[in-house]
């Protein structure tokens, strides 16, 4: 079984050894101006994709989006980022996005891209009439999250400390990494006690008549919040600024599209843009699970607050995985885009 703290040693270390092998590598293609054009990215499956939505929305002229695969939780996508496999990051939490900074790793979140509040946030579920009620009844038992050291984590041990759980009783309460779309038929196969899901998965689980019942609701334990956002390189950013700030005001107009517009309005452009591009067998699983809304606590920019990196940063510190001193200017910026600066 992964424990968490095998996987923050494993996350440790991969950063480690793509910073060991950083270069210059520049994107494919490259305007007259040399900077890059063609855009390197990774995506999740079953839910929509505001890099992909800006692209179809033409809020990215002049680039060309070239994705090299899927991944299921921000870490695997930052370990890409930072050992140049893709030139932007695939949606990660911001608590993953400081303790990657915190070891090294040149790289600075720069939109917010999605967040819990009153209309969509994550929750911890278990099956309708289990015996697990409060936090304690999770000591001994197994919890589905979609990655280790990612947002679900984050959320399940400061609910566990804030109910009163001791450090040694948080360490028995065991995380399983399984992919989203798998959490619930693990559930119900009685494999896994709990699982850390979407609004969006419970609308799709609803659908087929199995019966879970609410824990607890990450709004539940800290209030509506920025979880997180996309990463470039510092070395993409000094090199690319008119293409940093082309990416990173696209997205930005994106979660502004829609935060702004209702679900079947989204749904109809993203689909449209997946079955041109070649990706017609996401369709369906996007329009059952994606719950209509980013979440973003700054829907008309996508800014970065301060206070978004803040609790997390506590958080990492309190587990020594993070140094006193690291500062938010080392972790973020919005300076790149435009719908941050009014």
């Amino acid at each position: 079984m992964i424990t968490r703290t095998s996987a923050r040693v494993r996350l440790a270390a991969a950063v480690a050894l793509s910073l060991a092998s950083l270069s210059s590598l520049a994107a494919c293609g490259s305007s007259q101006s040399g900077e890059a054009t063609t855009i390197r990215y990774q995506s999740y499956s079953g839910t929509v994709d505001v890099l992909q939505l800006a692209d179809a929305l033409g809020y990215l002229k002049g680039l060309k989006l070239d994705k090299v695969g899927d991944v299921t939780g921000g870490p695997q996508s930052l370990q890409a980022l930072v050992s140049h496999q893709v030139d932007i990051s695939s949606s990660a939490f911001f608590g993953a996005i400081a303790q990657v900074v915190a070891s090294g790793a040149p790289i600075k979140a720069v939109v917010s891209t999605y967040g819990s509040n009153a209309k969509t946030s994550s929750a911890l579920v278990t099956l309708q009439g289990s015996p697990i009620t409060t936090a304690k009844d999770l000591i001994g038992k197994k919890v589905a999250v979609n990655t280790l050291g990612a947002n679900s984590e984050a959320i399940i041990d400061v609910w566990l400390q804030k109910s009163g759980l001791t450090a040694d009783q948080i360490k028995q309460v065991t995380l399983v990494p399984l992919p989203p779309l798998n959490m619930f038929q693990a559930l119900q196969q009685h494999q896994v006690d709990a699982a850390s899901v979407g609004s969006g998965q419970l609308r799709a689980v609803a659908a087929t008549g199995l019966k879970v019942k609410t824990l607890v609701k990450d709004t539940d334990v800290i209030g509506p919040y920025n979880g997180g956002g996309v990463s470039l390189t510092d070395d993409f950013l000094k090199n690319n600024p008119k293409t940093s700030r082309e990416l990173v005001t696209g997205i930005a107009k994106a979660v502004a599209y829609i935060e702004s517009h209702d679900r079947a309005s989204v749904l109809k452009v993203y689909d449209a843009w997946l079955t041109h591009h070649g990706y017609s067998s996401y369709v369906q699983a996007v329009d059952q699970n994606w719950s209509g809304t980013t979440g973003v606590a700054t829907p008309t920019t996508a800014a970065i607050g301060s206070n978004d990196f803040s609790i997390w940063v506590d958080w990492l510190k309190g587990r020594g995985t993070v140094k006193d001193t690291l500062k938010n200017s080392e972790i973020y910026t919005n300076q790149y885009n435009d719908l941050a600066k009014g």
